[in-house]
């Protein structure tokens, strides 16, 4: 008896309605050889979430010790950087605040401030309410690999929020390709039992040097995110780290949103390369059509 060849049209309808996949049906995505066939999967589920609309969100990123004169164009103050004490992570955003003014101000990984609470989700609770009556908004990134197992994930994440943070975008640190799945599904549990997540960028932010991953292995990351994580409005791509060629083809394969655009529209290298063109150029080249948003991941007013 001749062997049932493996495809993936089952799938089309669910990630046409918006429909979560399974875990083994993402396993299945994650195995198949051909990268069109996840493609057309990845932007069926972008289509359901989004339509046509990419939108792009424009961050100022503050170090510690930097002193910028304003926010230019930026829609989000972003405070970076592992805080040395609560007093200094308070202060940080007590001074940053007055930079902010019309803007959302953001700080911190959720991690770092887990470490300052001594892994105390109570005292985390208090660090969050501090920090929110000196005019935090939300806590910068929720690093899905540095909160523990999930179901310690999704007690942080509460705790912030019992402190009046939000808790928006999940990141992920340092993901080899082996432990991508885990944490997409991490992502979804957690936006399952919280509704905190506005936005998901499953790419890590650090390279394993002892595991690098390929283009494939992130343009399959970005189609099963998009997939298994419907009910997170925003899965997203940043532009500081990946560039703008990874990041219009993510938007083929499932990504709407593009993170980190320059708030300053600097002409060095001409019109064409100013940041806002460049993104909503990039955006209009996969054949979508670009929007503005504000820092809390709403349309730009």
């Amino acid at each position: 008896m001749d062997t049932p060849i493996e495809t993936l049209t089952d799938l089309e309808k669910k990630a046409s309605a918006g429909e979560a996949l399974t875990r083994d049906e993402a396993e299945r995505v994650l195995r198949w050889p051909a990268l069109p066939e996840i493609g057309m999967l990845g932007e069926a589920a972008r289509k359901a979430r989004a339509g046509d609309r990419v939108t792009y969100g424009r961050v100022l990123t503050v170090a510690a010790g930097d002193s910028p004169a304003g926010r230019a164009e930026a829609v989000e103050v972003r405070l970076t950087g592992a805080p040395a004490s609560v007093e200094d992570a308070c202060q940080r955003v007590k001074t940053a605040a007055a930079i902010a003014a019309g803007a959302t101000l953001t700080a911190y990984s959720l991690a770092d401030l887990l470490d300052l609470a001594g892994s105390d989700h109570l005292a985390l609770a208090e660090l969050a309410a501090a920090l929110r009556a000196h005019g935090l908004d939300a806590v910068a990134e929720v690093p899905l690999d540095r909160l523990g197992d999930t179901d310690n994930a999704i007690e942080v994440v509460r705790a912030v929020l019992h402190g009046g943070l939000g808790s928006w975008r999940a990141t992920v640190d340092q993901g080899p390709p082996e432990s991508r799945l885990d944490l997409i599904e991490r992502a979804a549990v957690i936006q399952r039992e919280t509704g905190a997540l506005k936005a998901f960028a499953p790419l890590p932010r650090i390279e394993d040097a002892a595991a690098p991953s390929t283009g494939y292995d992130d343009v399959r990351t970005i189609a099963v995110a998009a997939l298994m994580c419907p009910s997170i409005p925003a899965i997203q791509v940043d532009w500081p780290l990946y560039g703008p060629k990874l990041a219009q083809v993510a938007i083929t394969y499932g990504a709407n949103d593009i993170d980190g655009v320059s708030p300053v529209d600097s002409l060095d290298q001409g019109t064409r390369r100013a940041p806002r063109e460049d993104v909503e150029r990039q955006i209009r080249a996969a054949f979508t059509v670009p929007a503005a948003r504000d820092g809390r991941y709403g349309p730009r007013s």
